[in-house]
């Protein structure tokens, strides 16, 4: 099997992905490429392919979960390893700038002309698919996905303008500049509670995406429905027409499956997510010294803030020539609220799991990870911790009350073990996990 792989930026194929007798991959790249040609930093241009190890991990990133994957599956009884043929039925509708078509048919993807290319979505119907991601965390039966996201948060890929809802008109091959993520009915303060947090990192200085929280109400239920809505970091609008620029996530740039998106999924001495692969990353930057401190910045927001789901495909490098640079920040949720999931880092900072036990030493080795050449915790990073402390109030008006009494509980950690004052507002108590131990509910301990 011969598969076609595009950039919209580029208006021939840019190389070749083949699936062997034996079931193998590999990626050979077109002759006499332009330099925008190359699909990822873990695959620099060259002549000759690439091999299985190589090329299944970065296609493997390509393939979304969710409904559609598994009806291919389902209906053309793939198996799921089957990265080739899965790609051949779903590989027009890849993230970012790429698409896998079979050979000859041209590319899955092209700019869109705004309004041309797409079609608006009615009032009514776009509460009804509201309502229905937020119930039964799936679109409708009957709407159809123009733009399949990952992420396991029920979510639509659209188009706004002027306060209105569109979607690429079917077969136009058009690009969406907007995701609207919505709250689960298990966890309905989840997108007020990520815009609060998105909102207080923009206010103290980070690159965060451009979001805005909104609320719909549905008749038939009566229920005010949470949901994000969040403008794409890697589409670009000139006039009327809407392109996509390419981006990868640091999975891909890193040449790791999914599975290895936490450090703590890898093998004794075996490839890693790792502050120190970030490092090499950020080496290889537009400017790497501006990546580095972006990226710890965000770091340390997301310890303060307690969003431990900050993993190799929660990040991502946006390409607007060769080098890349750090995506702005998004996905910020307060995982450390929840007591179901792990609490652990989702990579080590300096030697610590966990915010109990991380003090000043691991985050300095954490700065010399990412490439600091003097790494001293200090000055605007340990401001970024007091401007969060400073600001707990606000994310009681922005979130809500429980997000400010987990968030102070959160930096209470901090202030404890990394030995320093944040000078914290008094708050409610929080009954915040220990190193995944679940506290008491009982008692004074759960009361607030």
């Amino acid at each position: 099997m011969k598969l076609d792989v595009w950039m919209e930026a580029l208006d021939a194929p840019v190389g070749k992905l083949v699936r062997a007798d034996d079931g193998s991959l590999g990626f050979t790249y077109a002759q006499d490429l332009p330099t925008e040609g190359r699909i990822s930093l873990s695959m620099p241009i060259r002549k000759d392919p690439y091999g299985d190890a190589a090329t299944t991990a970065f296609f493997t990133n390509l393939l979304f979960e969710g409904r559609e994957l598994d009806r291919v599956k389902a209906v053309y009884t793939i198996d799921r390893n089957d990265v080739a043929e899965l790609l051949y039925h779903l590989g027009a509708d890849c993230p970012g700038a790429i698409s896998v078509t079979p050979e000859g048919t041209g590319p899955g993807k092209r700019p869109g002309i705004f309004p041309d290319d797409y079609q608006e979505i009615p009032e009514e119907r776009m509460t009804q698919i509201v309502a229905a991601l937020h119930f039964n965390g799936r679109l409708p039966e009957d709407e159809r996905d123009p733009s399949p996201l990952a992420g396991v948060q029920p979510k639509l890929a659209l188009v706004v303008h002027e306060g209105r809802y569109f979607q690429p008109k079917p077969d136009s091959r058009a690009p969406t500049t907007h995701i609207l993520k919505v709250s689960p009915r298990d966890d309905i303060s989840l997108t007020r509670r990520e815009a609060a947090l998105l909102g207080l990192a923009r206010d103290i200085g980070l690159d965060v995406i451009e979001h805005e929280y909104l609320e719909f109400y549905d008749d038939e239920t009566c229920a005010d429905i949470g949901a994000i809505l969040s403008r794409r970091f890697d589409r670009i609008q000139d006039g009327g027409e809407i392109r996509r620029l390419h981006s990868e996530d640091f999975c891909q740039a890193l040449s790791l499956p999914r599975e290895l998106k936490y450090e703590r999924n890898a093998a004794p001495g075996g490839a890693r997510f790792s502050a120190e692969m970030v490092g090499k990353l950020a080496a290889e930057a537009v400017v790497p010294a501006h990546f580095q401190m972006e990226f710890l910045r965000h770091t340390i927001f997301n310890l303060a803030v307690g969003n431990t789901d900050n993993h190799g495909k929660n990040a991502s490098i946006l390409y607007l020539g060769r080098n890349g640079e750090l995506a702005p920040l998004y996905d910020v949720v307060p995982v450390f609220m929840d007591s179901r999931p792990t609490h652990r880092f989702s990579f080590l900072l300096g030697r610590a799991e966990f915010a109990e036990d991380l003090n000043i030493e691991d985050i300095e080795i954490l700065m010399r990870d990412i490439g600091f050449r003097r790494p001293k915790f200090s000055g605007e990073w340990l401001g970024i911790l007091s401007d969060v402390a400073a600001k707990t109030e606000t994310l009681a008006e922005t979130g809500d009350k429980l997000l400010a009494d987990a968030t102070a509980a959160q930096l209470g950690v901090l202030r404890d073990s990394l030995g320093i004052d944040l000078n914290i507002q008094a708050r409610d108590f929080f009954p915040r996990n220990e190193r995944d131990e679940k506290m008491n509910p009982g008692g004074w301990r759960g009361l607030s």
